[in-house]
């Protein structure tokens, strides 16, 4: 549902009017656009026939602007994302959200024997650049084998460094067990927000089929 969770935020930015660039390092450009066609549309991504024509009537009418970029994963770096966002911006189209799916796919320009290393630099490279823009930078991560099955996943269970939760101004986990695929439910838990509460939990319907 990490993917899927970032489609919702992104396509939910846009039906309000505001400019999202989505980038994505693991799925394809297109697959990552007939999600945010089954959200806009709410018909699910595995129905193309009834999909594609809804949406070209539907995605014209939204206010704001979606651009959705792939890089390989790997070889992308905050400079080049910072750089393609440059471009959008010279062509006439200011970003209001950043999504990045996801952060931990980026390399990084110090390398280190640790791949903890890697990610705390690269985590530091994107707030940094979330401050001199100006704007939301979202993404998503992994949880380590002990947290996959935990009804409510807290900051000690994060994939790779527990350091970048440190890095984040706003951290939320999603926890999906094998029951809750079955029935579409799931849970968000706040576990860390600088700007209003956190530890709070709440209970989730999750379809995985039009990204809502």
């Amino acid at each position: 549902g990490k993917s899927w969770s970032l489609v919702a935020l992104g396509g939910h930015a846009v039906r309000l009017g505001f400019n999202v660039i989505h980038y994505t390092l693991e799925l394809g450009e297109d697959y990552v656009g007939k999600r945010y066609d089954a959200f806009f549309t709410q018909i699910p991504v595995n129905k193309p026939e009834l999909l594609r024509p809804k949406a070209e009537e539907l995605i014209p009418q939204l206010p704001g602007k979606l651009i959705i970029k792939e890089f390989p994963t790997g070889r992308a770096t905050m400079s080049t994302i910072e750089s393609h966002i440059n471009k959008v911006e010279g062509l006439g189209i200011k970003a209001d959200l950043v999504i990045i799916d996801y952060v931990d796919l980026l390399s990084s320009r110090k390398k280190n024997r640790e791949r903890k290393d890697e990610i705390d630099d690269i985590y530091g490279s994107t707030k940094g650049l979330a401050r001199e823009l100006d704007i939301p930078i979202w993404s998503v991560s992994q949880v380590n084998r002990a947290g996959s099955n935990d009804d409510i996943i807290e900051g000690d269970k994060a994939a790779g460094s527990y350091d970048k939760l440190m890095i984040t101004d706003f951290c939320m986990s999603l926890s999906r067990k094998k029951e809750d695929k079955v029935k579409g439910t799931g849970r968000f838990h706040i576990m860390k927000n600088r700007y209003g509460m956190d530890g709070l939990t709440f209970a989730v319907k999750a379809d995985t089929a039009t990204g809502h």
